[in-house]
Order: C-alpha cells, then sequence, then structure tokens
C-alpha cells in the first residue's frame, strides 16, 4: 500500500472532474496520481502527497491529497455503499471536507446532490451512512467549520446535562472557542 509520495511533478493533466499528476520520486519510479481538480501544482514543484491506493477489478489507481484529513475524509465517502473513488473524488473537487461533514450534519442531501454524477439517492446515501460516523473522526477542520460546530453542539450539550445554563453557559462556551484558536 502507498500512503504517502515525495516527488517532483514531471507532467499536469487537467480534467473536468479531477487532474492528475505524473510524479518522479528520487528513486526514478514515476507515479500517476488523481488529484482534486481545485488543488494546483506546478510543474517541476516538489510535492508531497497524501495518497489512497484504490484496487479495482480492471485497474489499480492511486489518488493523492494535499492533507492527511481529506484523504481519510475520502476513504470514509468510499465506504457508503455504491459511493466509488470517482465519486468520492468529484464531492471533494466540488466542495471542501468542512462543506461535506456540513451538509451530513444538517442533512442537505440537496447540496450535496449537485455534484456531477452523484445524484440525490447517492447524496442521500452519504447523509443517512456518515451522519453517525462523523462526531468521531479527527478531521482536523477549522474552528470555523463543521469540526468547530460538532465540538462546539457537544461541548453545550454537555455543560447543560452539568447544570449551566444562560451567561454561564456562554461564557463557558466563549472560553472553550478560544482555547480552539490558539
Amino acid at each position: 500500500m502507498i500512503s504517502i509520495l515525495k516527488g517532483q511533478v514531471e507532467k499536469i493533466v487537467v480534467g473536468d472532474k479531477y487532474n492528475m499528476v505524473d510524479v518522479l520520486t528520487d528513486s526514478g519510479v514515476g507515479y500517476r496520481v488523481i488529484v482534486l481538480a481545485k488543488d494546483s501544482y506546478v510543474q517541476g514543484n516538489l510535492v508531497k502527497l497524501f495518497t489512497s491506493f484504490q484496487v479495482r477489478e480492471d485497474s489499480q489507481t492511486l489518488y493523492g491529497f494535499a492533507t492527511e484529513s481529506v484523504r481519510d475524509f475520502f476513504e470514509l465517502l468510499l465506504t457508503v455503499s455504491g459511493i466509488g473513488p470517482k465519486i468520492a473524488i468529484a464531492v471533494l473537487s466540488a466542495y471542501s471536507v468542512d462543506d461535506v461533514a456540513s451538509f451530513v450534519v444538517n442533512k442537505d442531501h440537496q447540496s450535496l446532490s449537485k455534484v456531477s454524477g452523484l445524484g440525490s439517492k447517492g447524496a442521500q446515501k452519504i447523509v443517512v451512512d456518515l451522519e453517525n460516523r462523523l462526531t468521531g473522526l479527527d478531521l482536523k477542520l477549522s474552528k470555523s467549520g463543521v469540526g468547530g460546530n460538532l465540538m462546539h453542539r457537544e461541548l453545550s450539550e454537555a455543560l447543560k446535562s452539568l447544570g449551566f445554563s444562560g451567561e454561564a453557559l456562554k461564557g463557558y462556551l466563549e472560553k472553550a472557542e478560544n482555547l480552539l484558536i490558539k
């Protein structure tokens, strides 16, 4: 299994739903990697990609991501029945991980269904299958993103169960948010 790839970008192939980059490693081996359409790479630059190696009956394909958390979310999308690597890469090319997680938390399958090739039923499957699995996943999301919102909600519920309310609750939540920023 190939999980991290470092090397020089030799060639970039731009597509509609995703791009491909050819990466030449120091050992002289070149890999063609499918990357998100929204990520930009420059020919000749060194890159480090977090990869997901997908083996299918008719192909062996390497998918590359700028961060480990995006790669992990890609692999989480693949656990949804009926969602393959091409649809997962299309979803993450169209939306950030924060956006997709927010759609799942808010049960907003309509926004997800706008991804080319996904459709309404596929978007509903993603929402239903992932809604209970996002809270335990360390997505390393920004404070303003859904990771912060989930943490805020869980902390709020915990403090309420301990009897905090009103201004005291609000004060503790603000303190927690300030700690997250640092």
